[in-house]
């Protein structure tokens, strides 16, 4: 079983829902981190933050954060939260912004189950 660390940075430019991280094939994914970040000039970001479970082909939100200033981030795994989601084969982290400019970024421990 292998462990393998993976930094998932993806740029959002958009408002529709957009998957940024998918559980790979014969893996269990320990999602430590997934935090936003608003790189626009001046609005302020509402964030969804959803998890999809291929099992039950379910879309489920996870958490929401709003009015993020500009420039401004935040951290979804903290503090009262639960600090790590586990994710099994195919299934994925979802996210919706209110701005068309964020920047998200996901760290995984991904464990090959081969």
């Amino acid at each position: 079983m292998a462990n393998v660390y993976k930094n998932n940075i993806n740029v959002v430019a958009t408002t529709n829902i957009q998957t940024l991280y998918t559980c790979p094939a014969e893996t269990v994914a320990l999602v430590k981190s997934v935090s936003a970040y608003n790189a626009h000039a001046s609005a302020t970001a509402d964030w969804t933050l959803t998890l999809y479970d291929s099992s039950a082909t379910a879309n489920v939100v996870y958490a929401k954060a709003a009015s993020t200033a500009a420039a401004g981030k935040v951290e979804f795994l903290e503090g009262d939260s639960s600090t790590v989601i586990v994710l099994e084969e195919s299934d994925a982290i979802k996210f919706t912004t209110t701005v068309t400019s964020a920047n998200v970024s996901i760290s995984v421990l991904q464990q090959d189950r081969t």
